[in-house]
């Protein structure tokens, strides 16, 4: 997986859920926290871990990206 929540550090704001432009994450009503879904549909542009106030989002490029 190329998209990963770090749960320790996640404050569940939702921010990387509502400002994907892919939708890549949902969100889990059971444990009120975001996850990780769709990851085909990632386009590695950096918004969840950009606006991300405790950088708990880790995005890792393929190698075949570049």
């Amino acid at each position: 997986m190329y998209v990963k929540i770090d749960y320790d550090s996640c404050i569940s704001c939702g921010t990387c859920y509502k400002r994907c432009p892919q939708d890549v994450f949902s969100w889990d009503d059971e444990k009120d926290t975001p996850k990780v879904t769709y990851i085909e549909e990632c386009w590695f542009c950096g918004c969840c871990w950009m606006d991300c106030p405790k950088r708990a989002i880790d995005i890792t490029y393929p190698a075949s990206f570049f």
